[in-house]
């Protein structure tokens, strides 16, 4: 049996041992700015965003690689807090670079034991642009582009039923009935660039 070099081990170690937190100036600050949240155990990071401020008891936890801190690669990523009393969770599984969502992957939003909202289809830079969002409460789906928060581009929204397709403009869709608007106030569609 041949035993590796003790050069091959320290870089071995090297590759193994934990990145340590993330630099201040990039760490996620709730009702703030979007940035990293460290797992605590191998020192892989995170990237999320949107979660309000005085939230407590925040976790994070990844199944994947991270080689030089930033989580990458193919894995499962969630983020855990307390708002209000009531436990939440980001899950997203799929492709991570960057320790941002990035290619294929699923992204599901979860408040108590209730399901808020699941994205599935591609994401870029940490967004999810196209593919397949439910709300499951009120039974809505859409399918098509997405920007940041609002249907873009080619999509079908179903609510109980209902169909509305087209071309969407961040959230707008004009009808021969006039501006439907969905993921936004019907008053921003009316006769604006949005």
């Amino acid at each position: 049996m041949r035993l590796p070099k003790p050069a091959a081990l320290a870089v071995l170690a090297l590759f193994c041992a934990a990145a340590g937190p993330p630099p201040e100036d990039q760490r996620m600050v709730p009702g703030g700015r979007g940035g990293f949240v460290n797992d605590g155990a191998d020192g892989c990071w995170l990237w999320a965003s949107g979660i309000r401020a005085g939230i407590s008891n925040l976790t994070a936890s990844w199944t994947g690689p991270c080689p030089e801190g930033p989580a990458e690669g193919e894995g499962r990523a969630e983020v855990r807090w307390t708002e209000e009393g009531v436990e939440r969770s980001m899950i997203y599984e799929g492709a991570l670079r960057g320790g941002k969502n990035e290619g294929p992957g699923t992204l599901t939003l979860i408040a108590g034991k209730e399901i808020r909202l699941r994205q599935e289809g591609t994401f870029r830079d940490d967004y999810f642009v196209s593919g397949r969002v439910e709300f499951p409460g009120p039974g809505i789906v859409y399918e098509g582009g997405w920007s940041i928060t609002h249907p873009n581009g080619r999509g079908r929204l179903v609510i109980r039923g209902r169909v509305i397709e087209g071309e969407w403009l961040n959230g707008c869709l004009r009808t021969p009935q006039g501006w439907f608007s969905f993921t936004r106030p019907a008053r921003e569609c009316e006769g604006r660039d949005t």
